[in-house]
């Protein structure tokens, strides 16, 4: 079984770790897991704007 990721994959996968690198520092993960909420309005719409939402869905769906 081959488990290398494709070009697609490995693009997906260096800006997702861009992003959380920059975006969600400890600090905010532990700010997250403290509030009721569970999680950052803000980062959440970043990532929506980034597509990652609609990531499970074929492109056919735009």
């Amino acid at each position: 079984m081959d488990f290398t990721l494709s070009e697609e994959q490995e693009i997906l996968r260096k800006t997702a770790r861009d992003f959380l690198t920059a975006e969600c520092p400890k600090t905010l993960v532990r700010k997250m897991m403290e509030d009721e909420r569970g999680y950052s309005v803000e980062l959440w719409h970043k990532m929506s704007e980034l597509g990652w939402m609609g990531l499970m869905f074929p492109e056919k769906y735009n």
